[in-house]
């Protein structure tokens, strides 16, 4: 007989788990389709009851974080790593929050860590790269990346590495192995000519970007500079008085240093 209720007891709580883990997965496909708030008091009532449950506090961090209640957000995700400190998707989501937070070299370890625990995260060493690079931490950003600059996004992030290293020969060529041609290649391209000295090379592909979008405003600070030294001092200022509108104010540096 005490075998019999024992059966029952835990049958019974097995069952109350499965229920609360579907529970769980159905509240994590309404926060990730933007119906977060139909189920927030149901996500706070199986907290409060569970307060050990890691995944419920790393849904409720999702949803502040889409909520752009970015504090919230990082105190719950941390909740979540102490209870389970080796999930990649934790550490995954504490690094966009913090990117956010501009704290770009924290969320890189974040990044990398989620990588570390779980190379299927590929999308980290990306992110690690990335968040490195924003931090300044030239070096690391390209240790990260550039054994594994496969996707035109990885390389436009490694030229991006090399241009602020000044290795101008290697941004080049790595620049020149993407495919497809965007807005952000032509920017990236006219740039590190116009530091090679390429002025009419960097022209023309200043103005592709700009056909592609015109909303890359900062282009007309370099495209100035790229027609000064060519010589077209009409055209530099015309470009650089174009950039003072947009808000770029460095161009009044150029306006006054080359007059």
């Amino acid at each position: 007989m005490k075998y019999f209720l024992f059966v029952l007891l835990l049958a019974a709580g097995l069952s109350s788990v499965a229920q609360e883990n579907q529970e769980l997965v159905n509240i994590e496909y309404l926060i990730d389709n933007g119906r977060g708030e139909a189920v927030y008091q149901d996500l706070c009532g199986l907290i409060k009851k569970h307060p050990l449950e890691d995944r419920a506090y790393f849904l409720r961090a999702k949803y502040y974080f889409l909520t752009s209640n970015h504090k919230a957000a990082l105190q719950d995700v941390d909740y979540a790593l102490k209870y389970r400190h080796n999930a990649a998707a934790y550490h995954d989501l504490k690094g966009e929050i913090l990117c956010l937070g501009k704290k770009y070299f924290q969320a890189a370890m974040s990044f990398e860590t989620a990588f570390k625990t779980d190379t299927l995260f590929l999308k980290c060493r990306y992110k690690a790269a990335k968040a490195y690079f924003q931090a300044k931490k030239l070096d690391k950003a390209e240790s990260f990346i550039k054994n594994y600059a496969e996707s035109d996004s990885s390389k436009l992030l490694l030229a991006e590495i090399f241009m602020e290293k000044q290795d101008v020969i290697s941004a080049l060529k790595t620049v020149n192995t993407i495919e497809k041609k965007t807005a952000e290649f032509y920017r990236l391209r006219g740039i590190i000519y116009c530091k090679a000295e390429m002025y009419a090379e960097s022209i023309k592909d200043f103005n592709a970007a700009l056909d592609f979008n015109p909303s890359l405003t900062d282009i007309y600070l370099w495209r100035g500079l790229s027609y000064y030294f060519s010589g077209e001092k009409l055209l530099a200022k015309q470009d650089w008085n174009t950039a003072l509108k947009y808000r770029h104010f460095k161009a009044n540096d150029y306006l006054e240093k080359y007059r």
